[in-house]
């Protein structure tokens, strides 16, 4: 006789990835009896269907790089989903070099909201400090990010100016 737990727990996998507790609290949900809800994580891990290291791994990967989500923010919105602090730890732990892309999509983003010439208002650049901040980076290094983005900005914003002096022909 088919396992009607271990069925839903399959059709629910078949949509998307879940963490354990994620899948069972959605079990919890359909009225399943805790027996048949330990049952049929228990059956699914076994078989390969349940994996919240890999769950974390690949959720990391889609919301740092896509959404630019900081390492702080990642790990608790995995723990909200489910995850154990372990295994959420782990998966929010970015490289150097992958941080580093993680900021500048963070970054790009920011500054897409920001008015023209923001590197030159001091209430600009704070704004994008929280922003950064409330993306899950820490302050210095959100601190440092957009002080190295104006500094590049007020250098490029300079540069324009003197192509354009230098192009103008004042005889």
């Amino acid at each position: 006789m088919p396992d009607p737990g271990f069925a839903a727990a399959l059709r629910l996998l078949a949509r998307r990835d879940h963490f354990r507790a994620e899948l069972a609290e959605k079990l919890r949900d359909k009225d399943f009896s805790e027996e048949e809800i330990e049952a049929a994580v228990a059956r699914c891990a076994q078989e390969g269907y349940l994996d919240d290291e890999r769950v974390a791994r690949r959720f990391v990967e889609r919301r740092a790089v896509s959404k630019g989500w900081g390492p702080r923010r990642l790990r608790l919105e995995l723990e909200k989903r489910g995850a154990s602090s372990e295994v959420a730890a782990a998966a929010s732990d970015l490289g150097e070099a992958q941080e580093e892309r993680v900021l500048a999509v963070a970054l790009a983003k920011a500054e897409l909201r920001a008015r023209a010439g923001w590197w030159r208002l001091h209430e600009a650049r704070g704004r994008m400090i929280s922003s950064l901040v409330n993306r899950g980076f820490a302050t210095d290094v959100a601190v440092q990010a957009v002080e190295r983005l104006a500094a590049e900005r007020e250098r490029t914003d300079d540069a324009s100016d003197v192509q354009l002096r230098d192009s103008q022909d004042f005889s």
